[in-house]
């Protein structure tokens, strides 16, 4: 075969490729627009506004608060009153607003841990309004939490981490200086006393 053709043949096949190549590509273009996408729903929406005051109790009695002050920075107000750590305390207020909402569904309250409810998430937002969100036990897959919320009939499932790295307040409270145990003094033990023994002897007969 001449020179010539095996030229032609080369750019015929190189031809070829690029073709089949292209018509992959549309292909894969056609099937990702033809996927529909799950819209993220969020459990707060934007007009809520942003968290002003974020409470957090366990059933068992344990609540952690904090509250943003006049100043606009943030203060803990439970389990008692001290400066808060800023990148902390907004680190929160950024979980409380980007909880997703995974699924809703009709299963009793009673039945996934929501009557009563394990802990009670209790938020005010700069717009007035006032939120409280019960939480439930773990899915049985793990990837989330049964919910519920004032205003709506769904049981929800909120997404695990957003959840849980809430859940760790109570155990680790946003304190700017970590608060130490004052000292108590134990009273020292009085020693008893011991009444003094008194020697007696035999006492010599008088003649």
């Amino acid at each position: 075969m001449k020179r010539p053709t095996w030229i032609l043949l080369i750019i015929l096949l190189a031809l070829v490729g690029l073709l089949i190549y292209l018509n992959q590509e549309r292909n894969l273009e056609t099937v990702a627009e033809s996927t529909p996408v799950e819209p993220v729903e969020f459990l707060f929406s934007d007009t809520d506004g942003l968290p002003a005051e974020i409470s957090i109790s366990a059933n068992q009695g344990d609540t952690v608060a904090i509250k943003r002050a006049d100043s606009g920075s943030w203060v803990l107000a439970e389990p008692f009153e001290a400066e808060a750590d800023q990148g902390s305390a907004e680190a929160t207020a950024s979980k409380v607003t980007s909880l997703r909402v995974l699924s809703r569904l009709d299963v009793p309250s009673d039945a996934v841990g929501l009557l009563p409810a394990n802990y009670t998430l209790k938020l005010s937002f700069t717009s007035g309004v006032e939120k409280d969100v019960r939480i439930g036990d773990l899915t049985p897959t793990s990837t989330g939490y049964y919910a519920s919320m004032d205003g709506e009939t769904d049981t929800l499932i909120l997404d695990k981490a957003g959840v849980e790295a809430l859940l760790a307040l109570i155990q680790s409270p946003p304190y700017l200086h970590t608060p130490t145990p004052s000292a108590t003094a134990s009273p020292t033990p009085q020693a008893e006393s011991t009444p003094d023994l008194v020697e007696t002897g035999s006492e010599t007969p008088q003649p």
